[in-house]
């Protein structure tokens, strides 16, 4: 595998294949949503810096370097990740793994790469991990991969190369789902869909047995807030969300795209093509009985979009969806 075989991300890819051919920098971050591919990325790119014979396409695949690298023995790659179970990286980790380990030689390749996943670390490791970015030995290359560089502190961002990843688009999420799994064409489409620009989240959702379910009731929920009052959206609906935070972007995700199949259904309702097409003669029952409009179902849409933009922002988790359901409640109810 090389750079040309990552799907999408033609900027990153463009900015990392010039590390190959010209002497790199000490640092660099990769960032972007979890799933979107950071990792996979980011080894491609260590591979590459270890390679005896790189192109701006990264590593050969062939030369006996790349070989060690790709069976997990290579002696000059070190990878500082989050152990099962835990929630940081150890300090003491960073200290003997990066801070002890840097000034000894490599053994084979030109240079020592660092893969560190830095969502893991928190404030004593990042500084722990920046006296050695201050002044780092010229054979030493970090790569590090961060959800958002707001995470980390500005004194480590200061001294890497920030390169930025993109959601991907559904064609391309739809080559990676039928690169990487048996499904057919439409059934990659539907999960594609759901991805929301994440390939990670589109495999995982694939391959799980629990979305299924995690979707027939939330489509179930949705369908029943117009019947609710308020007491009852307060209740029955938030107790649904509560119980089910572990997922509750594919939550939001899955009512985000039922509100938007019903606002096809109102513009072209024999000739909407529908993402969830098995909800079809709920969704045209609904919008019927409570004489819905397209400015009802946006306002609808943006409550979701903004409830999953202040979940992100670590806004109350309880406020955020009460508000969200009692808008969805009121746009969707018989006026």
């Amino acid at each position: 595998m090389a750079l040309s075989s990552v799907i999408g991300q033609i900027y990153a890819r463009k900015r990392l294949g010039t590390l190959f051919t010209g002497g790199p920098g000490h640092a660099y971050v990769l960032t972007g949503p979890s799933g979107i591919g950071k990792t996979m990325l980011a080894k491609e790119v260590c591979k590459g810096l270890l390679c005896s014979q790189p192109t701006e396409d990264g590593a050969c695949g062939h030369c006996s370097f790349c070989l060690y690298f790709d069976e997990g023995c290579h002696p000059d790659f070190r990878e500082l990740a989050l152990a099962s179970g835990e929630k940081t990286i150890r300090v003491a980790d960073v200290r003997s793994r990066i801070g002890a380990d840097v000034n000894i030689l490599p053994q084979l390749a030109r240079r020592k790469v660092y893969l560190i996943d830095a969502d893991g670390l928190n404030e004593e490791g990042q500084n722990a991990l920046l006296k050695t970015l201050e002044e780092p030995p010229p054979s030493v290359v970090f790569v590090l991969t961060v959800a958002d560089t707001g995470k980390l502190l500005k004194t480590i961002v200061s001294r890497a190369v920030v390169i930025h990843m993109s959601p991907n688009s559904e064609h391309e999420i739809l080559s990676i789902l039928q690169k990487n799994t048996h499904l057919e064409e439409e059934d990659a489409l539907f999960f594609a869909r759901y991805a929301n620009g994440i390939p990670g989240l589109a495999l995982e959702l694939a391959q799980s047995q629990w979305f299924s379910g995690l979707r027939e009731e939330t489509s179930d929920l949705f369908f029943l807030l117009p019947t609710y009052g308020k007491a009852e959206v307060l209740t029955t609906g938030y107790s649904y969300f509560d119980a089910n935070k572990d997922h509750i972007q594919q939550i939001l995700v899955i009512m985000q795209l039922i509100l938007r199949d019903m606002m096809l259904l109102i513009r072209s309702q024999e000739n909407a093509s529908l993402l969830n097409e098995d909800k079809r003669d709920k969704m045209v029952n609904i919008i019927l009985k409570n004489t819905l409009t397209s400015e009802r179902i946006e306002r609808a849409s943006k409550a979701a979009t903004h409830a999953a933009q202040a979940l992100s922002s670590n806004c109350s988790f309880e406020s955020t969806i009460c508000q969200m359901l009692l808008t969805i409640q009121k746009e969707l109810k018989d006026a």
